[in-house]
């Protein structure tokens, strides 16, 4: 469709739509960009976190029928205590190697755990939920209509999300113990360890909530498009190329990178179609 021909609030709705998307993709970005920074772990299964969360949270409340905020609050302990058992399996066993032997090696070893996530969720949702693995929420919310642009009801609670998840974020690291240590460590590796910070401790941290914000974030996903087992790389994928155009452990940047590509997907799909999409954003 020719961009001169498109009405003005189909245009806006448009970009609402990227605007969410990218502060969606941004979050997850930052999550894996900060464990990268702070640790030198390069999580490939991190998508595949984010599709567990997903398909956690169509299991619970699609197909057992609980309570929305139960189910939800149940999806975010698991995978707090996830992101810490992740952290004592595939992290704690590298700490103290070479930054090179950390990074190598995390990419292995996640690479396999991703390709087992894959395996684990199309095997079992099609043998014991569907035959069909698709994971996918609805919400019942009345659409927001400003100036003639109709806006989902959904998507303006995951961009409310995004939003709130930033703000959090971005105190964790400037007024708690924590956060500052994961800062020292993201700037000075070897300078924050000569002051005495605990890079394991930190780790735990910056792990356990990364892993539970990831799940929250696919949550949210599945409200605006279904996912199925196979999307955690294609997803991962996405979070390393708002890291090159965002820089690693910078907030801004992965935020900036996340409405960037958030944007050229929607406006690709829309225009010339979605099969497009990855090619733009790969190309950006």
């Amino acid at each position: 469709m020719p961009l001169l021909a498109i009405s003005l609030p189909t245009l806006v709705e448009l970009l609402a739509g990227g605007l969410t998307l990218g502060g969606l993709y941004g979050l997850i970005a930052f999550t894996l960009s900060l464990a990268l920074a702070t640790t030198h772990i390069l999580n490939v299964a991190h998508g595949g976190f984010l599709v567990l969360g997903g398909a956690m949270g169509t299991l619970l409340i699609t197909f057992l029928k609980m309570d929305p905020f139960l189910g939800v609050a149940i999806v975010l302990g698991t995978f707090l205590l996830v992101g810490l058992l992740f952290e004592r399996a595939f992290v704690e066993p590298l700490m103290g190697r070479t930054p090179h032997e950390i990074l190598i090696g995390s990419i292995v070893t996640t690479f396999g755990f991703a390709l087992a996530i894959e395996a684990f969720l199309g095997f079992y949702w099609a043998r014991h939920v569907s035959p069909q693995p698709s994971f996918s929420l609805t919400l019942s919310l009345p659409p927001l209509v400003i100036l003639g642009a109709t806006f989902s009801g959904s998507r303006l609670i995951i961009l409310a999300f995004a939003i709130v998840a930033t703000i959090l974020f971005h105190l964790f690291l400037r007024r708690t113990r924590t956060g500052q240590e994961a800062r020292a460590l993201s700037q000075d590796f070897e300078g924050a360890l000569i002051l005495g910070i605990n890079p394991r401790r930190v780790s735990r941290a910056i792990f356990a909530l990364g892993t539970m914000a990831t799940a929250a974030a696919g949550l949210l996903l599945v409200l605006a498009a279904p996912l199925d087992p196979f999307d955690g790389l294609r997803l991962t994928l996405i979070a390393l190329t708002i890291l090159v155009i965002g820089g690693v452990g910078s907030l801004p940047g992965a935020l900036l990178g996340g409405i960037l590509v958030g944007e050229a997907e929607v406006l690709t799909a829309f225009f010339i179609g979605p099969a497009w999409s990855p090619v733009l954003y790969l190309a950006v």
